[in-house]
């Protein structure tokens, strides 16, 4: 690089710094006279009224915006930039900055357990048929998964049936081991509580899923089974979002007193999660989103 270029530089460096420096008298120089007519300190210094106030004004509402978001990362710590912003009807840029200036994260989890050898099982004949449909309306297509959790030596399981379209819990069942019969009771629990059976429901090829019981019990209600393919939790996002995020933001179930205690704090996280907890492609709980719906279709 040439020793021109370098001088280029140097005085483009020194030209900013005599104009911020120039900025910052100015400003200190009305603070201190108020007397002083604005419009003919920048006429005589050939800047725009702009300059004086645009910054000091960005900087109160930042303020006011940053105590906001504080309060919402003190409340929802498990939020990013997006539900927060959600939450206080903000822009998400601005959000996103404040948060990036004040150091302000959202807690999360190591990385999740992986099943490796489970590649080496055979295929399912069931295709998945949600990956290319265009979900419309609730009760259209369900998801269902399970998990496990653990409090002291004691392992149990949660299994959960899920709307697509609401985002919405809306079977659930705690169990002490995994059997096909948690599968088919969770779906029958959602059945009963909805006063519906759905279009489509999917799950993953688990060895629950893949049972004849469970296939009748479908078949009975008259729903169509759907898939994902073997080792694609990707394809059942849904259900592993909320087993990430209640794994995440329940915490370490140890710390309860008792056993009850912690099933009492599942079963408060689903509440919550139906009717508080915001997602970020509804921009609002699942029970508000179909509020939502309702009264729009009822307007219309």
């Amino acid at each position: 690089m040439s020793h021109g270029s370098w001088d280029r530089k140097d005085k483009k460096k020194e030209v900013l710094a005599r104009r911020k420096w120039k900025l910052q008298f100015l400003k200190s120089f009305v603070k201190k006279h108020p007397e002083v007519s604005i419009t003919l300190v920048c006429k005589t210094y050939n800047i725009a009224r702009s300059t004086l106030y645009y910054k000091q004004k960005q900087r109160i509402t930042d303020r006011i915006t940053e105590t906001k978001v504080q309060l919402a990362h003190i409340f929802d710590p498990y939020y990013g930039y997006r539900r927060i912003s959600y939450k206080l009807n903000t822009n998400k840029k601005k959000i996103q900055r404040i948060m990036q200036i004040c150091s302000i994260k959202a807690y999360t989890r190591k990385r999740k357990f992986r099943k490796p050898w489970d590649t080496n099982f055979a295929h399912m004949w069931v295709e998945n048929l949600k990956k290319h449909m265009r979900i419309i309306k609730k009760n259209q297509v369900w998801s269902s998964d399970f998990t496990h959790l653990y409090y002291g030596n004691i392992e149990f399981y949660l299994a959960t049936v899920i709307d697509e379209y609401s985002r919405k819990i809306v079977g659930y069942k705690l169990w002490l081991s995994h059997e096909k019969s948690l599968v088919i009771e969770t779906v029958q629990d959602a059945i009963w509580k909805t006063k519906i059976s759905p279009d489509i429901l999917h799950s993953d090829q688990g060895s629950e899923y893949r049972s004849y019981e469970y296939l009748d019990t479908l078949k009975n209600y008259g729903i169509t089974v759907s898939m994902s393919a073997k080792s694609s939790p990707w394809e059942n996002a849904t259900q592993e979002s909320l087993y990430w995020k209640l794994k995440l933001e329940i915490g370490n179930l140890n710390r309860f007193k008792t056993f009850e205690e912690a099933i009492e704090a599942i079963h408060l996280y689903i509440y919550y999660y139906n009717n508080d907890r915001i997602h970020t492609s509804l921009k609002m709980s699942p029970n508000k989103f179909l509020a939502k719906c309702k009264n729009t279709a009822k307007s219309v």
